[in-house]
């Protein structure tokens, strides 16, 4: 068990009721693999001096975010300060404790039981049906039951194919085929059909291909839950895995999905007819789309949930985009977009808008971004963004280092310890962000070059010629780039229509945005240095992984709070090559053997996680930090 502090310190003062903090509930969202979100709903506190910090263990984490509902309109929100605890270990219960600080007075503890999501399992007692035609799937398909576990031989199915029967939760039904190249389930390019269509819960689709026809793959149905695809290539579509409403819980992870859009092609040369070709589109809370590689859509990633919340986003690579790079728009609170790649993509991230948040932005890196790099807007003018962090993110472009163009209002949100990096010789500004600002913040980011700034609107534009004469209260500790700034050098190509490979942005030895930024517990402060470094990378973590992730090393992913002193996982096998297995840490089932570098893994997260992680202090270290996730497969279903 481990324990994670909630600290709400509450100080006891003489105070008028309307300003004494009121706890009147603690909401913990629908958990994923590595995160767990909260919310604490509040009265009271109407000098809004309440605070929440929070503790991992002995460790402070990222303080709660305070909510402000009066600016979040299209949708009600409750007075709230809410957050997310990241880094966790998928499937693991956590004892949470909240105590308060308001110096307005009020006095109250609270502890809840949190766990985090498994990775999806096989059934506990599986049926395996094989098959070796279309023929023969199609029935599979039409008779299956819970626990089924259909059996695919290398070969050309010809579909459409649908599913209607759900699994449960101890036994899914689960489609898997001999290899992901070889099993190939193919539309015959079908126009207005389904490749493969399921109205269902609890279904694990694995190993194969889907390939010729409009859409690959959905899962329609109102509500459904915990369904899973893995290792899938998707190819030659024009949308790849779809969705019904309100549904929870997916996990779509480790796949390829290719649509038929090629660069340079981009939203704003043809009318935007293709800003729907959607990647993999999911629809409510709680849903995990990690480590997969797509190209070609114009949505290659996004949540069309009205209001959806405790979603994860992380390690996909994302290239050769025709619209936005992802779309977190109409998420409310505890939104998550961390550690992925986007390259040659027209915008790159939009958030369009948020409800209150907060939204996380952390460590991700855009390079050959067209036009807007953060979309930070509204829905027809009027429903505008709130409560967004953006933290620790590197991006590189060939027409300016950062680009927002809207009229409309943008609130209470945070951009700090970026680094936004455009062409050495732009045509004007570098920096033009024209929106009004009621309650946000730019500090310390790194820019370059030092070529006119355009930050904001409040009261007047907030225009200057260079960071050093930027307002009180703008960039105050905001650095401006000396070169080389990567290594490998790199700078964005002379033209977007340039297809680059993606880099890997690793800060020179020499660079000055090393050690600058703003301490954020729970994000960086195991970094190396006498301060966490600006952009994407800390010296000294590994190199992040993007995409889907080699075989038998695909149950690791990259922190966000990395640390030089961690233990080092030895790449793709375990440490030295020994043969190190461990627990379930579900206990049982088909984990307890056949696992050995996942069970390396997980003993080496517990030990990191149980020792604390200290700071590292020297650059010429070698490192890796990763968090395992765990999925089961008895080798007997393989």
């Amino acid at each position: 068990m481990r324990t994670i502090l909630l600290l709400l310190l509450l100080w006891s003062a003489p105070a008028f009721a309307q300003n004494a903090l009121t706890i009147t509930e603690v909401k913990v969202d629908r958990p994923t693999l590595h995160t767990v979100g909260i919310q604490v709903l509040i009265s009271g506190d109407a000098n809004r001096n309440a605070s929440i910090a929070v503790r991992v263990g002995t460790t402070d984490a990222l303080p709660l975010f305070r909510v402000r509902p009066e600016t979040v309109t299209g949708r009600t929100v409750p007075e709230q300060l809410a957050g997310t605890i990241f880094d966790l270990v998928p499937g693991s219960t956590y004892d949470v404790e909240l105590i308060a600080t308001d110096p307005d007075g009020g006095s109250t503890t609270r502890q809840v039981q949190v766990k985090t999501r498994p990775l999806p399992r096989d059934p506990i007692t599986p049926n395996v049906k094989a098959v070796t035609t279309a023929a023969e799937l199609r029935t599979a398909l039409q008779m299956a039951q819970p626990g089924d576990v259909i059996t695919l031989a290398d070969g050309v199915y010809v579909g459409p194919f649908t599913l209607m029967a759900s699994g449960t939760a101890d036994n899914p039904i689960v489609v898997r085929g001999a290899s992901q190249t070889g099993t190939i389930l193919d539309g015959d390019d079908c126009g207005g059909c389904n490749i493969v269509e399921a109205a269902v819960s609890h279904v694990h689709i694995e190993r194969l291909t889907i390939r010729n026809g409009v859409r690959g793959l959905r899962f329609l149905g109102n509500e459904t839950t915990a369904n899973a695809v893995t290792r899938v290539t998707i190819e030659n579509v024009v949308h790849g895995i779809g969705s019904g409403t309100a549904q929870t819980d997916f996990t779509i992870c480790d796949n390829v999905i290719k649509g038929r859009l090629a660069w340079p092609l981009l939203s704003s040369d043809d009318g935007a007819i293709h800003n729907d070709d959607q990647g993999i589109r999911v629809d409510g809370s709680g849903h995990v789309v990690c480590h997969n590689d797509i190209a070609g859509f114009g949505d290659p990633m996004l949540n069309f949930a009205e209001g959806g919340r405790a979603y994860d986003f992380y390690g996909n690579d994302i290239h050769e985009i025709y619209g936005d790079g992802t779309e977190l728009d109409r998420g409310e609170g505890n939104v998550r977009l961390f550690g992925n790649r986007f390259t040659n993509v027209y915008t790159a991230i939009s958030i369009q808008p948020a409800y209150g948040g907060p939204v996380y932005v952390l460590r991700n890196q855009a390079v050959n971004v067209y036009d807007e790099q953060i979309k930070l807007k509204s829905v027809g003018g009027t429903v505008e963004p709130s409560g967004v962090l953006i933290y620790h993110n590197t991006f590189v472009s060939p027409r300016m280092a950062l680009n927002l163009q809207t009229p409309i209002t943008q609130h209470n949100f945070v951009i700090a310890n970026n680094l936004f990096v455009g062409p050495a010789s732009p045509a004007g500004r570098n920096v033009e962000w024209t929106a009004a600002i009621d309650g946000g913040e730019f500090d310390y980011n790194g820019y370059y070059p030092d070529s006119g700034y355009w930050l904001g609107t409040v009261g007047t534009a907030r225009s200057f010629a260079t960071l050093a004469t930027a307002p009180a209260g703008v960039e105050d500790n905001g650095v401006v780039l000396g070169t080389p700034a990567f290594a490998p050098a790199f700078a964005p190509p002379a033209s977007y229509t340039t297809q680059v490979l993606p880099p890997q942005l690793e800060l020179a030895a020499t660079s000055n945005a090393h050690d600058v930024g703003r301490v954020l517990p729970g994000i960086n402060a195991r970094h190396d240095g006498a301060g966490p470094d600006l952009g994407a990378r800390e010296s000294l973590c590994p190199e992040p992984h993007y995409g889907p992730r080699p075989a038998g090393s695909e149950t690791i992913t990259t922190k966000i709070d990395c640390a030089a002193d961690d233990v080092d996982p030895g790449g793709d096998g375990p440490p030295g090559g020994a043969d190190l297995t461990g627990s379930d840490p579900d206990g049982g089932g088909c984990c307890d053997s056949g696992r050995g570098l996942r069970g390396s893994l997980l003993l080496i997260a517990v030990v990191g996680l149980l020792l604390g992680g200290g700071t590292g202090s020297a650059r010429s270290a070698s490192s890796s930090d990763l968090t395992p996730e765990f999925g089961c497969v008895d080798p007997a279903l393989a």
